[in-house]
């Protein structure tokens, strides 16, 4: 035995498949299987028992007279040479005093299950467990019998093991299973636990609902102040425990009495009415009894009355802060009011952020509606030289990409001046956040400049799924959306990286990424690509009337040319004086009976809309154009009109589709003359 050692086997994993497991059984088989001391106790049909006071051979049993007297072994002699070998094999992982406080570090793992999480607790206290040949003694003296797992050692793991999911989860398992614990141990009743552990979180996470108050704010009601001939009414003392709700008159009458006394079904209208009023004017503390006042003058009610007027509430924007995701730039709405992070699902599959399982909830603004919860994630964001830490709940349906609430706020020390739209970042940099006007709206005037961008100062190798990070110029909005062209005269063999597309500028720095599966050789400033701004087209009221399509103007009728149709009386039952009346009417609403409705007469060509009632989203963003010079815009229409004459291209309703995503499109120069028309469906 001195000679062999113990089999260096793999460990197993948490996610095994079948041939796995198979895998790692056999191998393990087959080393042991090389020790003739343990070979024997590896024959199909032997087995044996957990060492205890009950069982101390481990229910080994002598062998029979049939076989050999050298192969011959009693009961004991197993027993000692399996301890022999499963000691040879422990020495590889010792048990002593100082290990056993290693159990304070045992905690349930991000994607740990709660049964994982039980079965390492067992095996740690048994692996503990003193044993007579342990070497460890206990008070000075040695362990003369290997210790068992008692049943108060079961509960206390048990014990441990839910306060380890849950700190709240010991005293809702004593309430829940109250009775059973009277006649049974805690760890008897663990099986039963832990198939009821998902509905005994989620009791405890409702009571911690990450709630979002975005637009709920309450504001106390002001009135008048009284008049000097009416008696102010006074609230009773507050106390520091909630007042019962008790009705006196149903009290006295021994009826149910378990309300207020302005809640009471028996109470007359009038004084409801008064009590409403006394409520207003005595602004009780939540939780405050209501105090009884002397009847007010009946000339004064009309001074509590709310005095209607016709205002506009001002809207304003949210603040919002860019920030980017590795190449990913992200689009956070700060909200003060939100007492958790969130974020749209779709962006974290989108950026491809690790979601991890949560039990957390979230409910909306009214308190009571819950939101999808799907799970949580941990980023770490940049913009600048700040590195943000988010911690959010990721959520099926949000009306902002990311909302960061007052944690995220607090984690990374920003500030807010809505007054003048400026937020700062840990006291140094100050962002913002203003609405601009678009390019696009009429009466502006679009500046055309496109702005090239250099590579980096030394030559640079950008490897798949890395990405380039560029400065912009001054003069370029440094959280814009700009256009990406790449540029012919680059110095490069490859000069169609990096694509045409549309990127989002953070802290006047873009991220372009190398999404090709070859690496990116840049030479030193290099023409790398130039960027132009964008605009959102809007329609002009004035729109021009085609060169080759003519108005054609309604013909005027003649008076009364669409009534002669009309079959009046055919039958002559009416009489002289109705048939006329009748007559009369045909002639002075003669338009009714016009085939041709009157309207827009197709002049500019037909109007057409798609409204989306089913599954089908709305446009994730509005369609944005380069901001090209006016004569590149027509050259650019003229692309379209050109292939759409081909067959190339064809409006949507053409073809019975619905729109669901607008991709941009660009006019790249070719090396021969001309350009050629390049639409970015990557974004």
């Amino acid at each position: 035995m001195a000679g062999n050692r113990a089999p260096k086997q793999w460990s197993l994993t948490k996610q095994e498949t079948i041939t796995s497991f198979e895998a790692w059984r056999q191998n393990l088989q087959y080393t042991l299987s090389l020790d003739p001391n343990f070979a024997p106790f590896l024959i199909d049909g032997v087995t044996w028992l957990r060492k205890t006071t009950a069982a101390p051979v481990r229910g080994f049993e002598n062998d029979a007279d049939t076989v050999p007297q050298a192969r011959r072994r009693t009961a004991e002699q197993k027993a000692a040479q399996l301890e022999l070998i499963l000691g040879q094999i422990a020495n590889y992982c010792p048990s002593t005093g100082g290990h056993f406080l290693d159990f304070n570090n045992i905690h349930l793992e991000a994607d740990e299950r709660p049964e994982d999480l039980y079965q390492r607790l067992v095996s740690f206290i048994d692996d503990n467990l003193l044993k007579a040949d342990g070497g460890i003694r206990h008070h000075g003296e040695n362990v003369t019998a290997d210790e068992d797992i008692s049943p108060t050692m079961e509960n206390i793991i048990v014990l441990t093991w839910l306060r380890l999911i849950h700190p709240s989860l010991p005293a809702l398992v004593k309430q829940r299973y109250g009775a059973e614990l009277r006649s049974q141990t805690v760890a008897s009743l663990k099986p039963e636990i832990s198939q009821a552990l998902d509905s005994l979180l989620d009791e405890i996470n409702s009571a911690n609902d990450a709630k979002v108050f975005r637009t709920a704010f309450q504001q106390s009601l002001k009135h008048p102040q009284s008049s000097s001939h009416r008696q102010t009414p006074t609230a009773l003392p507050r106390t520091s425990k909630t007042p019962t709700k008790s009705c006196p008159l149903c009290r006295q009458a021994v009826r149910q009495h378990q309300h207020y006394l302005s809640r009471c079904p028996y109470l007359p209208v009038e004084d409801k009415q008064y009590l409403s009023r006394s409520r207003q004017v005595v602004g009780t503390e939540p939780g405050d009894p209501l105090s009884d006042c002397e009847v007010e003058d009946p000339q004064d009610s009309h001074n509590y009355r709310i005095k209607t007027t016709t205002n506009r509430v001002s809207v304003k924007q949210s603040p919002h802060l860019q920030a980017f995701y590795a190449h990913h730039p992200l689009l956070l709405t700060l909200d003060t009011g939100a007492e958790t992070s969130m974020i749209k699902t779709s962006i974290a599959n989108e950026i491809g952020a690790t979601i991890q399982k949560t039990t957390q909830k979230a409910l909306q603004a009214d308190g009571i509606t819950q939101l999808a919860v799907v799970g949580e994630v941990h980023l770490t964001l940049s913009r600048n030289h700040f590195n943000l830490q988010l911690d959010a709940l990721v959520v099926d349906s949000l009306d902002v990409d990311v909302l960061a609430g007052t944690p995220f706020m607090i984690t990374n020390d920003i500030s807010l001046r809505p007054s003048k739209q400026e937020l700062t970042i840990q006291g140094s940099e100050n962002v913002y956040y203003g609405s601009r006007q678009p390019a696009g709206t009429i009466g502006s005037v679009r500046r055309t400049q496109s702005t090239v961008l250099r590579g980096p100062s030394s030559s640079t190798v950008i490897w798949p799924g890395q990405y380039l990070e560029l400065d912009l110029p001054d003069h370029v909005d440094p959280d814009s959306i700009l256009a990406l062209q790449p540029r012919k005269d680059c110095s490069r063999s490859d000069c169609e990286w990096p694509s045409p597309h549309i990127v989002q500028a953070v802290a006047s720095k873009i991220r372009i990424p190398n999404q090709t599966p070859h690496p990116k050789l840049i030479p030193r400033h290099d023409h790398l690509c130039q960027v132009l701004p964008t605009y959102i087209p809007y329609p002009h009221p004035d729109v021009p009337k085609s060169s080759n399509s003519t108005p054609v103007a309604p013909s005027s009728p003649t008076p009364h040319e669409y009534s002669l149709s009309v079959q009046l009386d055919p039958d002559s039952i009416l009489s002289k004086s109705m048939h006329s009346e009748f007559s009369r009417l045909v002639k002075e609403y003669d338009d009714v009976f016009d085939k041709n409705i009157s309207g827009y007469n197709g002049a500019a060509g037909p109007f057409e809309a798609v409204v989306n009632m089913g599954p089908v989203q709305p446009p994730q963003r509005k369609g944005r154009l380069p901001q090209y010079a006016p004569n590149k815009l027509v050259e650019l229409q003229h692309k379209f009109d050109e292939l759409e004459s081909l067959g190339i291209f064809q409006p949507p309703e053409n073809l019975g589709i619905t729109v669901e995503y607008l991709n941009p499109s660009f006019l790249i120069k070719k090396p021969s003359g001309g350009h050629r028309l390049v639409t970015a469906f990557a974004d």
